[in-house]
């Protein structure tokens, strides 16, 4: 258990002061079904290379921790809608092999069931997750604040997006509590069942005065 009164600071991602595979185990527990099927065994070793480069969704620019004084404790992703195409990282990364894998699963399956066009003047959360102990604390509320506010503070931005698992109930109505909406579900039927993602999204425009300066 987190200590009650331990110090939780919020900051963006630095490659000099936070460590890549940290960041990326709690990327990892983000979606771990997801990460297992794009990149295997290797998932967490892939992941921590793609934070430190620039040209991929998981790119440490768009990072946001969560962090005590021993680690770091929660993270989120928030990437311009106009960037979550952006690949070129994955060829410096993945083998020849696990590049046509990538492709092959995004074709068969998440294709389906991740909405990947979004409008130009939006934001898109990808991954929100914060360490076993220290859940039920208010620090995902608290990265999603940041998340907010950070778009809020973008003159062109007028929307923010989120997707959740169909079936994590809690998740969908943690964003439902700041204000987004669900706008489509996307499901695909697999021999264990259906699995898919509903989209949520929040106006910018619309936000109350507590995000406008928000620290």
């Amino acid at each position: 258990m987190a200590l009650s009164g331990e110090d939780i600071r919020y900051a963006p991602m630095s490659l000099v002061h936070h460590n890549t595979r940290d960041i990326a185990c709690l990327i990892y527990e983000s979606a771990p079904i997801l990460f297992r099927l794009l990149f295997g065994s290797q998932a967490i070793t892939c992941l921590a290379a793609l934070v430190a480069r620039s040209h991929n969704r998981f790119s440490h620019q768009y990072i946001r921790v969560a962090e005590t004084d021993q680690r770091v404790v929660g993270i989120v992703v928030l990437v311009p809608a106009t960037r979550l195409a952006e690949d070129a990282d994955y060829r410096d990364v993945l083998k020849f092999g696990q590049q046509l894998w990538l492709k092959l699963v995004q074709y068969l399956i998440v294709n389906h069931i991740l909405q990947h066009s979004y409008p130009a003047t939006a934001f898109y959360i990808g991954n929100l997750a914060v360490a076993a102990e220290y859940r039920n604390q208010g620090i995902g509320r608290r990265l999603l604040s940041h998340c907010i506010a950070d778009a809020a503070a973008n003159d062109t931005t007028d929307a923010i997006f989120i997707s959740v698992d169909i079936s994590n109930v809690r998740a969908q109505r943690l964003y439902e509590s700041l204000g987004f909406q669900v706008v489509t579900t996307r499901t695909i039927q697999l021999f264990r069942g259906a699995i898919g993602t509903r989209v949520l999204s929040r106006s910018i425009p619309d936000l109350p005065r507590e995000y406008e300066h928000h620290n």
